[in-house]
């Protein structure tokens, strides 16, 4: 018997680690005594031609081939099944994934044999056990033609064997900038967009001593960016504090990534994160009240913003999430989440269209809600009663501001300082920077993404400050922004930039509390003054004046 598996990432980058897929090949080489050979994972991204992938698969005569289906590569993967199904018409093909388990009866049986819905380490071992004992497939979350539609959820996630102690992930780690780990599997949290929605998969963790030996895999193979796929990280706090003095202990300098829940942060869990070399992305998705409530969230804005001071006091770098298109969303209550959001601080804003995902609650109530969203992956929201197609495609607008101007040019730190310059909310600022882009793209033919970001930013604030008569703020802000961004280079590259200020260090300091209008009228601008920015084998930023 040979087995292929075939996975699809969205492209070459941190989060191009194959870690489902690489589960169902460990799993069923374990589960059916299968050698190493006879079950193979063949890794492609978007950009691969799923034709040529399948004409490859097609010559290599295997049993078996499992696709590993997720919203973003079901085209990809309708063009591969279609074409190995018309080259080699008796391989046996199936399919598993969150698009399969969301979306089931918009799979042609004919083409696939069976589905794995849910989680599918046990499902696909058993159903491939009996397709080769001459049965037909059939089980708790195995689905083929004519059958009731179930989920597997395996209870005991240690019975499921690790890609990493097997072995089975040590080529990808060799080549991957970045791996995925999991320490526990479902969420208590019935979020309606959200495929946790209908609460079908409990919280399971796996067992202390499995992930001690995998974060020892991990330390040896030199793993240098982990991301923490559980849903809520910090959800059972004993056990959160468990694992952080674990990972402190063994991999200080690994950098991690986890996805939290704000409201259970504390002094002391904040105190472990500060301890290592880590990032946090929370959910926020809105800042109102009556929307988050409607998605079946409860949320306090005082409790929020005073849980993510914990965060900011001890400079633990951290993001946020928000939601175009969510029920009785508008236009003007994302604009006043982005500000929200601004002014906390967070390094990085991801925002998100609404995507409507067969099998969340949110899908099942659209017609009610009156959302209309793409009949197909990947289900974006189109227009709601409270959100016009316009209104849409003008938040996508801003959304595509925030990346470029605050995530990438790392503006986190001085636009605040821009917003009290400019007397504008940063919103407005990030509007005015789409519009200014579009000026020079559509105008000037010039490739925005092709421009180092830090002088389009001083670009548009120079233009914006001369338009609005604000010329008295630019030293200042100039050389406060140029300070933040020689710092984010350095960290971001690890060369060593020059900077040209107009103000002491210590000076510019103070324009993290002090506002701008004050600032200008009691520090006077200096000769300008350049200084070598440097890392510390200690971590901390140290400054040299450089002689002209």
């Amino acid at each position: 018997m040979k087995i292929d598996i075939i996975s699809c990432c969205l492209e070459e980058g941190n989060l191009s680690f194959p870690l489902g897929a690489l589960s169902i090949q460990t799993s069923l080489q374990n589960k059916l005594a299968l050698d190493d050979q006879a079950c193979m994972l063949y890794p492609y991204t978007i950009s691969d031609d799923p034709i040529l992938a399948a004409n490859m698969a097609s010559n290599r005569k295997s049993d078996f081939v499992g696709c590993s289906i997720y919203l973003w590569n079901r085209t990809w993967f309708d063009t591969f099944v279609a074409t190995l199904k018309e080259k080699s018409p008796s391989t046996i093909v199936f399919a598993g994934g969150t698009e399969v388990t969301a979306n089931p009866m918009s799979f042609d049986l004919d083409l696939f044999r069976f589905l794995t819905l849910g989680e599918g380490e046990e499902s696909t071992a058993l159903a491939i056990g009996q397709l080769a004992r001459g049965e037909n497939p059939s089980g708790t979350g195995i689905l083929t033609k004519g059958d009731q539609v179930t989920y597997a959820y395996p209870q005991d996630l240690n019975t499921i064997p690790s890609i990493f102690l097997s072995g089975n992930g040590d080529t990808l780690i060799a080549t991957s900038p970045s791996i995925l780990w999991e320490m526990t599997r479902g969420c208590p949290f019935g979020c309606s967009f959200c495929f946790e929605s209908k609460g079908l998969r409990s919280v399971r963790s796996y067992d202390y001593e499995r992930i001690e030996q995998e974060l020892d895999y991990l330390v040896k193979h030199q793993v240098e960016d982990v991301f923490i796929l559980d849903p809520t990280f910090n959800l059972d706090k004993k056990r959160t504090v468990k694992l952080l003095s674990l990972l402190i202990a063994k991999a200080p300098t690994m950098h991690f990534t986890f996805e939290l829940r704000a409201e259970l942060l504390d002094a002391e869990l904040a105190d472990l994160f500060a301890q290592l070399n880590c990032s946090l992305q929370i959910g926020l998705q809105s800042s109102d009240k009556s929307i988050l409530k409607a998605i079946n969230r409860r949320f306090d804005p005082d409790i929020f913003t005073s849980k993510i001071g914990l965060l900011n006091q001890r400079g633990i770098v951290f993001g946020l999430d928000l939601i175009i298109g969510l029920p009785l969303d508008t236009f003007q209550t994302f604009t006043e989440s982005l500000d929200y959001a601004i002014g906390l601080k967070p390094s990085n804003i991801d925002i998100f269209a609404l995507a409507l995902l067969p099998g969340t609650k949110l899908a099942e109530q659209a017609d009610s809600l009156g959302l209309i969203h793409a009949p197909t992956s990947p289900y974006i929201i189109e227009r709601s009663p409270s959100y016009t197609p316009e209104d849409i495609a003008k938040a996508l607008r801003l959304k595509e501001a925030c990346d470029l101007f605050y995530t990438k040019g790392q503006a986190c730190m001085w636009i605040h300082t821009l917003c009290e310059a400019t007397e504008l909310k940063a919103s407005a600022i990030l509007l005015l920077f789409n519009t200014y882009c579009d000026f020079l793209s559509k105008k000037q033919g010039i490739d925005i993404q092709g421009l180092d970001i830090y002088e389009l930013q001083e670009q548009f604030i120079k233009a914006l400050l001369k338009k609005l008569n604000k010329n008295q703020f630019l030293p200042a802000l100039r050389s406060f922004m140029e300070l933040h961004q020689g710092i984010a280079f350095l960290q971001e590259t690890g060369e060593n930039p020059v900077v040209s200020l107009s103000y002491d260090l210590d000076e510019l300091a103070l324009l993290d509390t002090m506002t701008i209008s004050k600032f200008v009228k009691t520090h006077p601008r200096l000769k300008t003054q350049a200084y070598g920015i440097f890392l510390e084998e200690d971590g901390s930023v140290s400054f040299e004046e450089q002689n002209a």
